[in-house]
């Protein structure tokens, strides 16, 4: 069941929103302090969204006092340097599991912009994003037939391209 749509869950376990998600995913590649996460999420992001301090640091907060998240180091100016504890790794790794239930909620997301902002290039971006949901489920003996159909997709999408190119 979807409850919050910027909200992932654990199997067993609490809601986390998108940003801690983030954070924990951030954490687990190596550690770093809150301005350095800012920095990523706005450079994640193109620079067109970036949480306020009065966001994330809450959340820092949160996920250390459920000992998911740890301070490694506080350096100059009591900059705390955060890590990812084992219990954030399995948080972290159940919610991936779940992926399903989190690209239904993209959907859902994708469906409302739709709604509110007309179709444009979404409905194509919304089958990109099916289509890699698809493709990442799939079982290894499947890959082979997945590529062949993949590359005759991208063959068929250049052709397009060249065509529009050549009667411009």
């Amino acid at each position: 069941m979807m409850n919050g749509l910027w909200k992932f869950s654990p199997v067993c376990g609490k809601e986390r929103s998108l940003t801690a998600l983030f954070i924990l995913h951030s954490l687990h590649h190596e550690p770093k302090s809150g301005y350095d996460l800012l920095k990523e999420i706005a450079e994640k992001t193109g620079d067109k969204w970036t949480p306020s301090k009065g966001t994330l640091y809450p959340i820092l907060k949160e996920l250390e006092k459920d000992q998911l998240i740890q301070v490694l180091q506080t350096g100059k100016r009591s900059k705390n340097i955060f890590g990812i504890t084992p219990d954030g790794e399995k948080a972290l790794l159940s919610i991936r599991e779940h992926r399903k239930e989190s690209g239904e909620k993209m959907l859902v997301f994708k469906n409302l912009l739709v709604e509110i902002f007309g179709q444009d290039r979404s409905v194509l971006d919304g089958l990109l994003f099916e289509i890699r949901s698809i493709v990442e489920d799939l079982p290894a003996e499947n890959n082979d037939h997945a590529f062949e159909i993949l590359e005759k997709c991208v063959e068929d999408l250049r052709r397009i391209r060249a065509d529009a190119c050549n009667t411009r």
